[in-house]
């Protein structure tokens, strides 16, 4: 849901928007998170071929994405830490899944 939608919802229901609730936008976040987030989707996920898990992101073209995008070299290292915690979170969201669907079930048939 973004925020038009959540709005839209509120004067439905005649309810007034509260804050904790009101869905965050790109648009929200400074420049430097905006464009850490672009570098982050256009980095590869890696895989592990034989387990199925979710090793993170393929960190090799980040270099040439920071050109690309013209990140300053002064602030190259604070956009790195940003997609390592990016990757960091993302990671443990995909592996917990991965661990819940792998469960076996405990239904008796």
């Amino acid at each position: 849901m973004n925020k038009d939608a959540y709005f839209e919802m509120c004067e439905a229901l005649g309810n007034e928007p509260i804050e904790e609730e009101i869905p965050v936008d790109m648009d929200d976040f400074p420049e430097a998170i905006q464009q850490a987030f672009t570098i982050y989707f256009m980095l590869k996920d890696c895989w592990d071929s034989m387990g199925g898990s979710y090793l993170g992101k393929d960190m090799s073209n980040l270099f040439q994405f920071f050109d690309l995008h013209d990140i300053a070299t002064p602030d190259r290292l604070y956009t790195l830490n940003m997609i390592q915690h990016m990757d960091f979170i993302r990671s443990t969201i995909v592996s917990e899944k991965l661990d819940a669907s792998r469960k076996p079930s405990s239904k008796k048939a």
